[in-house]
């Protein structure tokens, strides 16, 4: 019985990659992303961009950083899928946790501040603030 995953009249010079364009936009988004990235990092650590932007900044690279991880997570829970319903629930739930926790961690003061009322909460949030500590509890435990 032959492989079906091993092609005999390809060459071996046809496996080394891709062509020319498709590497000239690789290199063209991966510069993008580094200069971005970089200089956003320079700006921010030498003080040049405003503290009242630098804040909004933090959120949105949080926020990017948390996006990309789920999007990361997707295909994991997606081939766990396949294999089993209950360890595709459990990745999922794992993953959930580490960027919620990740985006608690570092945004936990601006997202209770949003929340309306004295000291961040509103009326009839006392049954909230329990459950704001017990989150707090967790995460510090990380």
């Amino acid at each position: 019985m032959r492989n079906p995953w091993v092609h005999d009249d390809v060459p071996e010079a046809a496996g080394s990659g891709y062509g020319g364009r498709v590497r000239l936009l690789g290199a063209v988004v991966w510069g993008t992303l580094l200069c971005g990235v970089g200089g956003t990092a320079l700006l921010v650590g030498t003080g040049t961009v405003e503290p009242a932007l630098a804040a909004s900044l933090r959120s949105a690279v949080t926020y990017v950083l948390a996006g990309a991880a789920s999007v990361l997570l997707l295909p994991l829970v997606l081939r766990l899928l396949a294999v089993s319903r209950l360890l595709a629930a459990v990745a999922f739930l794992a993953g959930a946790w580490l960027v919620g926790g990740f985006v608690w961690s570092r945004e936990s003061e601006r997202i209770l501040g949003t929340l309306p009322g004295e000291g961040g909460l509103g009326p009839g949030a006392e049954s909230f603030s329990g459950l704001f500590e017990l989150a707090e509890t967790l995460f510090a435990l990380l």
